[in-house]
């Protein structure tokens, strides 16, 4: 722009941060220049005024007004904003096995993330509406849309953050989550032959001592694999892995281990065992130690102290015996968790119909809507549970 141009700014008067008001040489007029942070560009227009003073107190009105108009929605005190019942809710989940670094991500996220886009808003003022939106937003972010259940995670997460408002009382309800189509994602696990072969490649590696990424495989990590299969475990930090010795009872009639699985999926419980089990913690604790192991130390994997690397490195020994025993297969990838999903099938298929579904249920940390989602559902019946149901007195 040339400096004849009548457009130049001609004169200029800060006011406060964003805002000012100007001359230029087409108009008599002061005009105002408002910085809107939401939009992320300036709004100008003119104050009507010739005077500068009163134009200035134009500005301020104008503002004022712009600002209370725009950001109706958002909170006029900090404490009753997004952000802050978000962090009040990290604070409160923090160290809780249900609480994962996930969880923290979906709310941090720089781009995208809730706090990122609910965070000045009044708790008060956000609906179900505002949620679907944010949703939307999500997808156009990206060039593959979000699935569904990570949808859904989003706004589990939005509706703890408004719980915690309508704890202290801002909230007499919690708008409703808009709901996402989700589709059950088949368990995959082991067949009894598959998994006869997992036990004999695995027995066959610590007999070899291969190694993986400089671990060495012992009769340790195959008892470890067993143990799950036994305990209807998950093997993860909070149940598996967070196993200590102290959370462990041998008792008998019949033989069984009574473990306090501290930090389940479902929360906290009191576990019993296959009889199996037994002998496979036992051959994991030294029998000429008279002080016995400290009640402190993890069962399994105890030379990590940090439990994410010994679940890291479990995993690649797991698959380590599976390309041993041929069961890589990229269209059902098996996992540690195959072994738990192996476990709940055996032992519905085992009891030919007879475990109660509620008892098993409640033992393995899961609910019956779960066993009949995931198990029984898709579960071929044995001659057994054919029997059960075609039973007469």
């Amino acid at each position: 722009m040339s400096k004849d141009s009548k457009n130049q700014i001609s004169k200029l008067k800060h006011l406060r941060k964003g805002l000012a008001i100007y001359r230029t040489g087409r108009s008599p007029y002061w005009f105002i220049r408002l910085r809107d942070p939401i939009a992320g560009k300036y709004v100008h227009r003119s104050s009507k005024e010739e005077s500068r003073l009163e134009a200035i107190e134009v500005a301020y009105e104008f503002a004022d007004t712009y600002h209370s108009k725009a950001n109706s929605d958002h909170a006029q005190k900090k404490t009753t904003s997004f952000e802050h019942y978000a962090k009040k809710l990290m604070t409160v989940q923090k160290g809780k096995s249900k609480w994962s670094d996930g969880d923290n991500k979906l709310l941090n996220r720089s781009k995208d993330g809730l706090i990122c886009y609910f965070g000045k808003y009044d708790v008060t003022k956000i609906n179900t509406g505002m949620v679907r939106d944010y949703l939307v937003h999500l997808d156009q972010n990206r060039s593959k849309k979000l699935a569904e259940s990570t949808k859904a995670k989003h706004t589990i997460i939005i509706r703890k953050v408004l719980m915690m408002a309508m704890e202290d009382g801002l909230l007499n309800v919690v708008p409703v989550m808009p709901k996402q189509k989700t589709v059950d994602t088949p368990r995959h696990t082991f067949s009894d032959d598959e998994y006869k072969r997992f036990l004999k490649a695995a027995d066959e590696c610590a007999k070899r001592g291969d190694k993986v990424r400089g671990v060495k495989i012992t009769g340790h990590h195959a008892k470890m694999f067993r143990f799950v299969v036994h305990t209807f475990l998950r093997p993860t930090e909070g149940e598996l892995f967070g196993l200590k010795h102290k959370d462990i009872q041998i008792k008998g009639d019949p033989a069984h281990l009574e473990m306090n699985v501290r930090g389940g999926k479902t929360g906290g419980r009191v576990s019993i065992t296959m009889p199996i089990a037994v002998p496979l913690y036992q051959g994991v604790v030294n029998p000429f130690d008279e002080k016995g192991p400290d009640k402190n130390g993890y069962v399994w994997m105890p030379e990590y102290p940090n439990r994410r690397t010994a679940i890291n490195t479990a995993r690649r020994i797991f698959n380590h015996i599976l390309e041993k025993a041929e069961l890589l297969d990229e269209d059902r990838k098996l996992s540690p968790y195959s072994l738990r999903h192996y476990a709940i099938q055996a032992r519905l298929r085992g009891s030919n119909g007879k475990v109660n579904l509620h008892t098993l249920a409640k033992n393995a940390g899961t609910s019956v809507d779960q066993l009949e989602r995931f198990y029984l559902k898709n579960m071929a019946p044995t001659k057994g549970i054919i029997e059960n149901l075609q039973h007469k007195e």
